[in-house]
């Protein structure tokens, strides 16, 4: 006989953990928890869960060890005292437990060489939490896709006007709110567009089995406001949007000339009023490194683009534009909508051309981004498993930062396999000995351009012998974009470091950084590591030295 499974507990998976921080006079904070709920039947269903004061562990160490002034990686749990404190009162829990409670500057505290495992977030606690309760249990997230129209025609020669159109898809569901003033004229607008809908892409809807859902509304504000509406009662995982540094700048603009504040449209219509809250976060646009050298950062490189970011170690594609990716995945089974009539033109011209002369046709255009966002995850799983697996129970703002994930995952190991708390890092790591070490700067290095040798490839066939500056076999080498793999691969940490190397008399900077690089190469390097650090002679010298001179023939008999 089967198993009863009256009795039998749901099983539960976190999807998301957000942290929702106390309004002003407020003392209680609040977690929002996505869940996916697996009944006993083998069914699941969405859910979100509101979790009151959270309480989640940080350790300080026990004043007779306290001897000492740098940070140390990690420490021993008989040597620390646990203390637990919810996220909103983290730091002056912090502050009584390290004995100065008139500390209100977290990032003071966090100074302490006596702090421990402070660095995990909450919401990646919540995660860890729910996977070792419920192990073994890992879906495939849910996937919509999102995309917005804006008017071209009230637009300038650079920029767009308001929204005029957006489309929400989700697996078998997809609805399209458009303002009334853009369709007028076109006579009977639902027959007419579910007519092209199955004219252009019939058999993706087909396929899909797609319910297509036609608003038309009045405000440009009702747009996002409808969609969104639509997308809570859904509960996607994700909201892909292609284009978002685009998509959602004009939403927010919308959004404040009608006088909406997007927390309410954004957030979970299960949060309480107090505690929504809304941020756009944008990537960083520009790049600082350690010598002080700021460069851009291109959008495809900035965080919230997955695409880039898990395929970055490829490559630069030549576009990162939805058609370019969409035809590198599918060749030409898959690109953007594209129409005869407007086929002589491209960029804003296009848009401009479809939405005075064929809005119902650009009205599809728009389904139709939607829907190739969905084809692409299901192709490539990126959203679906890969983001989710590379992020562990990491929060997800912190996916694209290997190292944090990295301290994440050893954060427990250490505690649970180790008995040690990993240590907890600052605004300010450097130690004295830190500048008597080899710096950190000026390590790339750019051959002028008088030094460059005329090799390039020649490819003018009218100047057949005539060089270019285009070269082949080009290798570039980025020392810095080993961290913290290097350091993971050979075990380096203060633990295992028993002496750092700080000069060599008669042995110059640049000798030693040359052959701090050549000791990963062993054997390979060998002589010339010798040469450089011990003053060995080189092999042109052995060779002087080695080599007999020829016999002389002065004085002898030719006989």
């Amino acid at each position: 006989m089967p198993e009863a499974t009256e009795n039998k507990p749901s099983a539960r998976e976190c999807r998301f953990a957000v942290y929702c921080a106390p309004p002003a006079g407020e003392g209680d904070d609040y977690h929002l928890v996505k869940e996916i709920v697996h009944d006993p039947e083998g069914s699941t269903k969405p859910h979100v869960r509101l979790i009151r004061n959270f309480s989640f562990p940080f350790w300080v160490t026990k004043r007779p060890y306290r001897n000492h002034h740098e940070k140390k990686e990690w420490e021993l749990l008989e040597r620390l005292t646990r203390f637990e404190s919810t996220r909103a009162g983290q730091t002056i829990a912090m502050a009584r437990a390290l004995g100065t409670p008139g500390v209100r500057d977290p990032h003071i505290l966090r100074r302490s060489p006596y702090l421990y495992g402070a660095d995990l977030l909450s919401t990646s606690v919540i995660r860890k939490t729910y996977m070792e309760r419920f192990p073994g249990i890992a879906t495939p997230y849910s996937v919509a896709a999102f995309d917005v129209e804006t008017d071209a025609l009230q637009g300038t020669s650079d920029s767009t006007g308001e929204i005029i159109i957006a489309t929400l898809s989700y697996g078998a569901h997809a609805i399209t709110a458009i303002q009334r003033p853009f369709v007028a004229g076109c006579g009977a607008v639902e027959p007419s567009l579910r007519e092209k809908l199955e004219r252009y892409i019939g058999a993706i809807c087909a396929q899909r089995n797609i319910d297509w859902e036609i608003v038309l509304v009045d405000r440009p504000v009702d747009i996002i406001t409808t969609c969104f509406r639509k997308a809570h009662a859904w509960m996607p995982d994700f909201i892909a949007i292609w284009n978002i540094n685009f998509d959602m700048p004009k939403m927010l603009e919308c959004l404040a000339n009608a006088g909406v504040d997007p927390k309410d449209v954004f957030s979970d219509p299960g949060v309480p009023e107090k505690w929504r809250h809304f941020r756009y976060r944008t990537g960083s646009n520009r790049k600082v490194t350690a010598s002080g050298k700021v460069s851009p950062v291109p959008p495809q490189a900035q965080w919230h683009t997955v695409y880039w970011h898990l395929r970055s170690q490829k490559g630069k594609d030549p576009s990162y534009s939805l058609d370019a990716i969409l035809r590198k995945t599918f060749g030409e089974r898959l690109h953007k909508l594209r129409f005869e009539e407007a086929a002589h033109l491209t960029g804003i011209s296009w848009h401009r051309f479809m939405q005075r002369h064929y809005p119902l046709e650009y009205v599809i255009y728009n389904v139709f981004d939607c829907a190739s966002m969905e084809l692409l995850d299901e192709q490539t799983r990126d959203l679906q498993l890969t983001l989710p697996s590379f992020a562990g129970w990491s929060d997800f703002s912190n996916f694209n930062s290997q190292p944090r994930r990295l301290v994440d995952r050893l954060h427990y190991f250490c505690l649970e396999e180790k008995g040690r708390v990993i240590g907890t890092t600052s605004d300010s790591m450097h130690t004295e000995l830190d500048a008597q070490v080899v710096s950190p700067s000026g390590w790339i290095v750019t051959l002028p351009a008088h030094l460059v040798a005329e090799n390039g490839l020649c490819l003018i066939e009218e100047a057949p012998k005539l060089r270019t500056s285009i070269r082949a076999h080009a290798a570039d080498l980025d020392a810095l974009s080993s961290y913290p793999t290097g350091e993971e691969t050979f075990n380096i940490s203060k633990e295992t470091t028993s002496r750092e190397l700080c000069r060599i008399d008669g042995v110059g900077e640049r000798a030693r950084r040359m052959q701090g690089i050549n000791l990963s190469g062993g054997a390979t390097n060998a002589v010339e590591v010798a040469c450089g650090l011990f003053g060995l002679p080189s092999l042109d010298q052995w060779l002087d030295a080695l080599v007999m001179p020829p016999f002389s023939t002065v004085g002898r008999s030719r006989n």
